[in-house]
């Protein structure tokens, strides 16, 4: 935890799932309408199918201040912020089975498909009160310190069109940009005309930060207990 007392962790916990949806709702809602149209039919279904080990969170306390999804090829993280499953069924009771169907076919079109060597943030926002204090930074650098820690080589993450304060701040840190897609005549459908992905290479550890790194790991039950 900082001086401020905003910590920085790996995972969701259940308490704070409300809040995600709420900080991912109003970062995202206007994307997600086309796959989704009512807004608390969408509110549940990001609720119930965000994946907690798959996030990182920033917080003070009892508050979530921002979040970000991850992905990648294979390991831990394999399905992104939803997950593997491409099964509706868990929703049709909340949006019948072609509202279902439509949902998860939708959300899945924005499947990143990460590579062997990159870890892909699936989506990083910031509650509207906590802006402009630098979390999404934060969250940036816990998603790098993770790629090194499995030997991944990039970090990579996409930006619409419609956010150039978000790419500018990327640029910044020193992601670049490696492809630009045109969505042309679904923009209307999507709410963005198009999207930019950046990435950005994982420096190599020194060995001071390895240690840094195996202190920031969340411990398992097997792991020894601090010394006190």
């Amino acid at each position: 935890m900082s001086d401020d007392g905003i910590a920085i962790e790996r995972g969701l916990p259940d308490d704070l799932r409300d809040q995600a949806v709420d900080i991912f709702e109003e970062a995202f809602g206007s994307k997600m309408r086309s796959a989704v149209r009512d807004p608390e039919a969408r509110r549940e279904f990001m609720r119930r199918t965000y994946v907690a080990e798959h996030t990182l969170i920033a917080r003070r306390g009892p508050e979530l201040l921002g979040m970000a999804g991850l992905g990648s090829k294979g390991g831990e993280y394999e399905g992104g912020l939803m997950g593997r499953s491409w099964d509706p069924r868990p929703y049709t009771d909340l949006l019948g089975w072609f509202g279902a169907i439509w949902a998860v076919w939708g959300m899945r079109l924005s499947d990143h498909r990460p590579k062997a060597d990159e870890i892909y943030v699936d989506g990083i926002a910031v509650s509207p009160g906590a802006r402009d204090q630098g979390l999404g930074t934060r969250l940036l650098d816990e998603a790098v310190a993770i790629a090194r820690e499995q030997g991944k080589r990039f970090v990579r993450l996409d930006v619409v069109d419609t956010n150039p304060r978000a790419q500018a701040l990327y640029a910044r840190l020193g992601f670049t940009v490696t492809k630009v897609r045109s969505f042309g005549y679904s923009e209307r459908q999507l709410g963005f005309g198009g999207m930019t992905s950046m990435e950005l290479s994982v420096p190599a550890e020194e060995p001071q930060d390895a240690e840094a790194a195996a202190r920031r790991r969340p411990r398992s039950a097997a792991d020894p207990a601090p010394g006190r």
